[in-house]
């Protein structure tokens, strides 16, 4: 029998969900869609690049850049054809699309990462434009992919070609209406591929029905993809505010000594996925919900270094950002940076770790480099980094490392305490070891959940030894195609395929970390003990100067204070009645004024005797009002004999003399007293000198017999059947704590000589520094307790809410006769009253959106008499509030701008209780707003400190309602002062504070 031959060739056929597998079906999450992307946009040579979302009905997003773009042929040939050969072949761009930028090399491979834009929304408008060409647009929405009876050719994407970035609102509705022609709603019955089409839909949409009715969760109801095809296409509206951001980064390359004209891509994200839509608007979901903080920590984690931040370089880079934005009646409300390209651990702050590795692992598997230990370095330090069984030469090839901790534990880092404090709040955002090829982030590398390395592993069965830590080390392996090629991704980047050379690589850093840590950081470290033994002794050698120096510069001000104070009010007694006599306008012979010359000059010397002391820090209440009690008599005292030398000026102005004579006295008795304040100090200063001298002397004599009183009696012990070795150590332990102890004391005073011999004033330096850290100290215990109860108060206002509309609703719903009855109104007035504080607390509740609205000063001041009224009636306290205030309007949080009034009015309040005349004032002066009371000025020592977390000088004060009045309305650009000048006060004599707010108008 004799068969026809059914021999034949035939071609791979691709179906439409060819592209969904390609795009959302190789992509791991949102962070890895973004970071493939964002790659794109450096292989355009793009300067800057970012991901823009905006809240709205329908969530939209947009990635835009200012790379080289694409003309109309590229968009159709290129961008929409799959697996392009410009990607694999790895080619520099033509140089006109380099913009005389550093070559960078390509890091798409497989021409399949615009994709990703089907994994962040279905609906994708791209949007390009090259140097001399047009604009141009497609519009693509990912859903006809996942038609399991269409083939890819079914479906067509709309494009376009526009001149003016301002008509896109228009061609995306011309796009849109093109794009529903892929569902062939209206057949045309002579057309037979729609036929199909329809067909394909038809049967799509009734294979969906089935498997939603096999589905366990009927929550909600049937909504088919070509349903939601047409739905988006109805509701959604382009609007040309999305724009805005896209313009600017444009505008940067446009300038002639630039780029000479605007040229980029943007990708328009329509319908964003959950991931992204909550990071526009939270909606219900509060901010501590797990899933919210894990959405956002995973993308901020994932794209904060995208960039190698420990190799940047300016000509080159390549900035990036996160940024969300709200709208209020389609126009741009509030924006959120989410992620900004300068906040990462950069070189500098890498420089600064006491623990670092920097080098390379050479193509042998040596590590050659340095190693920094404790702060101490150790240059061209090379060890092997090999296992048995690699090759002579490696398959991963020659890589850079930089590598970085600190000690956790205080004691035991050459830190100080507020450096390692920081370091750990930068190890909680910042710390992972990343890996980056050609400078760009490789993923998932570095992220919290990812120990490729297995650090941890090990940490966790001893770590002691193996010191580092993957939530506190910092650094970077850096890779380089051409060297590391081997070291390839997985299709949906998720880290490198796992292969020989992989294994390799992996080996090669884990060794690394092992030998470092056995040779210079770990427990089984040498080099470890000693420098802790040092650290130690050296920290407590300063801990005690540092106690010794305190309680010698408190003891020396408080005497000062005791001895000098009783001599100052003399003296300001004195001239007070000098300057009453030169004020009085009565006739002074010569002979009385020649006294009250040598009255002046004597109280002039003793002055600078009795000059206010350095203020330590921590000083007693009664101590701290002595102090300011002194400080400002010397002030009325220099205050008084200046204004005495005017007067005297004046009359010898007046005398006989002529101006050259008058001058040559004036000159002869000034110069003759400061020769004689120089002697006496030189003579202090020889005295001192002399007796340094002979306490150093004798020191050094004690110090000598040092070695002698310790040893001998071991001398004098040894016998012959002593063990030699034994002795010999027990000596050089005398000789080493003795030779530590008397190195760090005569360099600490040669180093303290050092500082006076160029001028420094220790005394003043000591005094400012120790202030410093008793501030910072304080602060941060003040910190952690503001965070509790701000924690505390967002965790309940959730209830207090609840049960406040509980209450309101069952008041409400007393019958007539109860609601007449004073008990009801008492009750309901006090009901309001705690209302109007729930309100007041709305800025420390950290979740929910809040709108921008306009604020008049009208709303403020009904906000003002509705909380204070009863309180300044029975306080006798009268608020005025001026007309030109109410006409104040402005834009912005309501919730923002009202408590700053309330903070400022109740401190004011109570400091107005302290006078006879009880007046508040609010007024509006050459457009600041000016808010004054009659109560004490603010002292002097007080106004630089007045806006810092935690200071106050009131008896009950907390010292944190001006310093949220001054970070709310930073936030918005208003600024806020004390006022100084005689112009901006309102009262004269009283406490005033300045507001000058952003945008204001007077209607």
């Amino acid at each position: 029998m004799n068969y026809k031959s059914s021999k034949k060739s035939v071609s791979f056929k691709a179906q439409a969900r060819t592209i969904d597998h390609l795009g959302k079906g190789q992509i791991a999450d949102a962070p890895t869609a973004i970071s493939e992307l964002w790659k794109n946009s450096y292989d355009a040579y793009a300067r800057d690049v970012a991901l823009h979302l905006y809240d709205g009905k329908i969530k939209c997003g947009a990635i835009i850049d200012n790379g080289c773009g694409m003309t109309y042929e590229q968009l159709s040939d290129s961008w929409l054809t799959i697996g392009t050969a410009s990607k694999s072949k790895k080619q520099l761009l033509p140089e006109q699309d380099r913009f005389n930028l550093e070559d960078r090399f390509t890091q798409g491979e497989k021409g399949i990462g615009r994709l990703s834009t089907a994994f962040l929304a279905p609906v994708t408008l791209i949007v390009t434009k090259k140097i001399n060409s047009r604009y141009s647009a497609a519009l693509i929405d990912w859903r006809l992919f996942e038609n399991t009876y269409l083939a890819l050719h079914d479906i067509k994407v709309p494009m376009d070609e526009f001149d003016d970035i301002d008509q896109l609102p228009n061609i995306y509705t011309e796009l849109q209406t093109e794009m529903l022609l892929n569902l062939a709603l209206i057949p045309d019955k002579e057309k037979p591929e729609e036929l199909i089409i329809r067909s394909a839909w038809e049967n799509f949409t009734s294979d969906e029905l089935e498997a939603f009715e096999l589905s366990q969760n009927k929550k909600e109801a049937f909504i088919s993809t070509e349903e939601k095809i047409k739905n988006l296409c109805k509701e959604f509206k382009f609007n040309d505010r999305y724009l805005d951001t896209w313009k600017e980064l444009l505008s940067k390359v446009e300038g002639k000594d630039i780029d000479g004209e605007k040229h980029g891509t943007a990708l328009f994200l329509i319908d964003l996925n959950r991931d992204l839509e909550l990071m526009t608007n939270r909606g219900s979901l509060d901010r501590n919900a797990p899933e919210y903080i894990a959405i956002e920590k995973d993308l901020v984690d994932t794209l904060r270094a995208f960039v190698d931040p420990f190799d940047r370089n300016e000509k080159n880079d390549f900035h990036y950002e996160i940024k969300s934005f709200s709208f209020k009646e389609e126009i741009i409300n509030e924006s959120k940076d989410i992620l900004k390209y300068i906040d990462v651990f950069n070189s500098t702050d890498f420089s600064n770790l006491e623990h670092r590795v920097e080098g390379i692992i050479d193509n042998k598997g040596w590590f050659r480099g340095e190693i920094i230990a404790f702060g101490k370095s150790y240059e061209n330090v090379a060890f092997p980094c090999r296992s048995l069984g690699m090759p002579l030469e490696t398959l991963t090839g020659e890589f850079g490392v930089k590598l970085g901790t600190f000690e956790l534990e205080k004691s035991k880092s050459s830190h100080t305490d507020t450096e390692v404090d920081f370091l750990t709040k930068q190890a909680e955002k910042h710390a992972g070891l990343m890996i980056f090829r050609d400078s760009l982030r490789v993923l998932p590398y570095g992220k919290a959940d990812n120990d490729f390395f297995e650090i941890d592993d090990r940490r966790n069965k001893n770590a002691g030894r193996y010191h580092w830590a993957t939530r506190r080390i910092f650094g970077h392996v850096s890779l380089h195609q051409n060297i590391n090629k081997e070291l390839k991704d997985k299709a949906g980047r998720e880290g490198f395929i796992k292969n020989r050379v992989t294994r390799e690589f992996k080996e090669l850093m884990i060794n690394l970390l092992l030998n470092s840590a056995d040779k210079y950081f770990g427990s089984k470290s040498e080099d470890r003990q000693i420098m802790l033994y040092q650290l130690a002794k050296d920290k407590k050698r300063q801990k005690g100067a540092q106690r010794s120096t305190s309680k010698i510069n408190l003891a020396t001000f408080t005497n000062t204070l005791k001895n000098n104070e009783p001599k100052l009010n003399i003296q300001v007694e004195e001239i007070r009645e000098l300057h009453h006599e030169l004020e009085s306008g009565i006739d002074l012979s010569l002979n009385s004024i020649d006294s009250i010359v040598n009255n002046v000059s004597k109280i002039e010397v003793l002055r600078n005797k009795l000059k206010v002391p350095n203020k330590p820090a921590n000083i007693e209440d009664t101590l701290e009002s002595q102090y300011r009690s002194y400080r400002d008599s010397f002030a009325e005292l220099t205050e008084l004999l200046q204004t005495c030398r005017g007067h005297l000026n004046k009359l010898e102005a007046k005398s006989n003399y002529s101006a050259l004579e008058s001058a040559q006295k004036k000159y002869n008795n000034s110069d003759a007293e400061i020769n004689k304040i120089i002697n006496r100090y030189t003579g202090l200063i020889e005295n001192t000198l002399n007796n340094v001298h002979d306490f150093w002397i004798k020191e050094s004599r004690l110090d000598k017999k040092s070695y002698n009183h310790q040893a001998l009696p071991i001398l004098d012990e040894i016998t012959d059947s002593s063990d030699t070795e034994q002795v010999l150590n027990t000596l050089d332990i005398i000789y080493n704590n003795l030779s530590e102890d008397v190195t760090y004391k005569y360099e600490a005073f040669l180093k303290a000589l050092d500082k006076l011999e160029k001028g420094i004033d220790i005394d003043s330096a000591f005094v400012i520094a120790e202030e410093e850290r008793s501030k910072a100290e304080w602060e941060i215990n003040n910190l952690r307790r503001l965070a509790q109860l701000g924690i505390s108060f967002e965790i309940v206002s959730h209830e207090i809410k609840a049960q406040e509309e509980a209450v309101t609703k069952a008041l409400n719903s007393m019958n007539s006769e109860a609601k007449n009855h004073i008990g009801f109104k008492n009750a309901m007035r006090a009901h309001r009253q705690f209302i109007e504080y729930l309100r007041f607390l709305s800025p420390l509740k950290l979740s929910g959106y809040q709108s921008r609205d306009e604020i008049t000063g009208t709303e403020i001041s009904k906000y003002i008499h509705q909380f204070f009224s009863e309180r300044a009636e029975r306080q006798n306290i009268s608020i005025e509030i001026s007309n030109n205030f109410k006409r104040m309007v402005i834009v912005d949080v309501s919730s923002r701008i009202h408590p700053v009034f309330i903070n400022i009015i109740n401190n004011a309040m109570y400091w107005v209780g302290l006078s006879e005349v009880r007046e508040i004032k609010i007024d509006v002066i050459d457009d600041l707003v000016v808010i004054a009371n009659t109560g004490p000025e603010v002292d002097q020592d007080d106004i630089e400190r007045l806006f810092e977390l935690f200071y106050t000088r009131r008896s009950d004060g907390n010292g944190v309602g001006l310093y949220l009045s001054k970070q709310n309305l930073s936030v918005a650009h208003h600024k806020i002062w004390y006022a100084l000048k005689s112009e901006e006060k309102l009262i004269k004599n009283g406490a005033n504070f300045i507001i000058k707010f952003r945008g204001m108008e007077l209607k």
